[in-house]
């Protein structure tokens, strides 16, 4: 897939643990919903040193993951994945686990796991679209995308992993032409626009890709990002 450079993504992109169980409790409920993973990785590793809990041990390998520490997410699971009826949720998270640490084989086997236990997964799906397009298996890839779509996967999602296969395979007026209608109705997703950036400029359309910097950055700016395009391959 494609890599962003640092430069355009920061160009585009304008505690103490608690000492009882009712007040780790508390405190989870706030920081899981402002979204603070690393307060929370505290706060689950200090109940579950308290006391073993299935549904904690989840909750603290997911907040592994969200802060890309994948080793200690499956590290996390280790237990949970040794029982024998592993459940769906835990496959799910080992898989994209294995697939951010690009061990992409046992991902793959994972996903394939978990599509025998439940055969409409359009998470997975998806997951196992992107799996193939970093095994450079485009073919594959495209035909779990368009499962993830049937299966009514987030149409946004599907359709940016679909424009970025379609750039892998060299085909930058069909990212343009998928791409397009989404811009127009949104300008401010991040990876819509970054797709819409790279297409252009792989067509050599620099002055489509000045007009959709123009407002937003200055001409320094505008000449550090196309020169960042300019040198962006995919991997």
């Amino acid at each position: 897939m494609y890599k962003y450079p640092l430069l355009i993504l920061v160009l585009l992109v304008s505690g103490c643990a608690a000492n009882s169980n009712h007040s780790i409790s508390n405190s989870l409920d706030f920081y899981e919903q402002t979204q603070n993973n690393d307060k929370m990785i505290v706060l689950y590793k200090a109940a579950l040193k308290t006391k073993e809990n299935d549904t904690t041990r989840i909750k603290l390998a997911n907040a592994y993951l969200s802060v890309d520490d994948y080793e200690s997410s499956l590290f996390t699971l280790a237990p949970l994945l040794q029982k024998s009826d592993v459940a769906i949720d835990i496959l799910e998270i080992k898989a994209k686990a294995l697939y951010k640490s690009e061990d992409f084989d046992n991902a793959l086997l994972t996903c394939e796991e978990i599509i025998s236990k439940n055969a409409v997964n359009p998470e997975v799906e998806n997951l196992m679209g992107l799996i193939y397009a970093e095994m450079h298996q485009y073919e594959q890839s495209r035909i779990y995308f368009n499962r993830a779509r049937v299966h009514f996967h987030d149409d946004i999602i599907i359709q940016n992993n679909l424009a970025v296969l379609d750039l892998l395979e060299g085909n930058p007026q069909a990212s343009i032409t998928r791409l397009m209608p989404l811009y127009s109705k949104d300008q401010s997703d991040i990876k819509i626009r970054t797709n819409l950036l790279i297409s252009f400029s792989r067509m050599d359309d620099m002055k489509t890709v000045r007009s959709m910097l123009t407002a937003s950055y200055s001409p320094r700016e505008i000449d550090e990002i196309i020169t960042a395009l300019a040198e962006l391959k995919p991997i």
